[in-house]
């Protein structure tokens, strides 16, 4: 089995899997060390930890160089955020996934957010980026990379089930392997949902929603960590350092 299969395969087990993301270098080796079959990164993680906002604040090339070392150090599939892509050019889109996928990744992450507006792409945009991007894999030898397709419809629309439904019957018509949703928390949306689509769903821990378990038994295959690990460590040594100074 290549890390492709076995990347798939995590998605389809009995049950799920929990997906842990990592900003860094350490971080995703300590992950890698606590026995995970699979290592995320995370954007908000990763511009967090430069000093910066998340939402493609870093530079494309600081996104290529971090996950260069992460391919090289790593022995596990790697899936990356590549957040809207760094451009709203199906074609220039595509282009960054290849030099992303030459790394040796497994996965992406893929937002149908545009950065420009902080509104969401169209459907039909989102679909043509994905029917691209599907395209360049293929065409590349890279037609086994994971292609999570993230809406953030719960994030923004009066409506969220209703959109995302919409949306997510569209993505996997692209070519979309997997679907995330951030902000989905009512484990009646996520079993309806995922009993409505033919790919595996993907949901985010939250501040109010940590329960893994709960998720998986609504019908989720995937639980990110999101940014959950990196706001632990920050934790951590606030408490650590208050302990020792009293």
């Amino acid at each position: 089995m290549d890390k492709y299969q076995l990347f798939h395969q995590l998605h389809h087990q009995h049950g799920g899997f929990v997906l842990a993301n990592a900003w860094d270098l350490s971080s995703a080796q300590f992950i890698q060390a606590a026995g995970a079959k699979a290592v995320a990164t995370t954007s908000w993680g990763i511009a967090a930890s430069l000093g910066l906002a998340d939402g493609e604040n870093i530079s494309f090339q600081t996104q290529l160089a971090l996950v260069k070392s992460l391919t090289e150090h790593l022995h596990i599939p790697l899936s990356v955020d590549i957040e809207s892509g760094y451009s709203n050019d199906p074609l220039q889109i595509s282009e960054n996934i290849l030099a992303i996928a030459r790394l040796g990744v497994v996965g992406i992450n893929i937002e149908d957010s545009d950065k420009d507006t902080n509104a969401l792409r169209s459907t039909e945009q989102q679909c043509t980026i994905i029917r691209e991007i599907k395209k360049a894999l293929n065409e590349n030898g890279f037609g086994g990379l994971f292609i999570n397709a993230r809406t953030d419809t719960y994030f923004v629309s009066d409506s969220p089930f209703q959109a995302t439904l919409k949306r997510a019957k569209a993505y996997q018509d692209a070519g979309a392997d997997g679907l995330f949703v951030p902000g989905l928390t009512n484990i009646e949306h996520i079993t309806s949902l995922a009993n409505t689509i033919d790919m595996p769903l993907n949901v985010m821990a939250m501040s109010n929603f940590n329960s893994a378990k709960a998720a998986f038994a609504g019908g989720a295959k995937r639980f990110s960590l999101g940014n959950s690990l990196y706001d632990l460590v920050g934790n951590t040594i606030k408490t650590s350092l208050t302990q020792i100074e009293n």
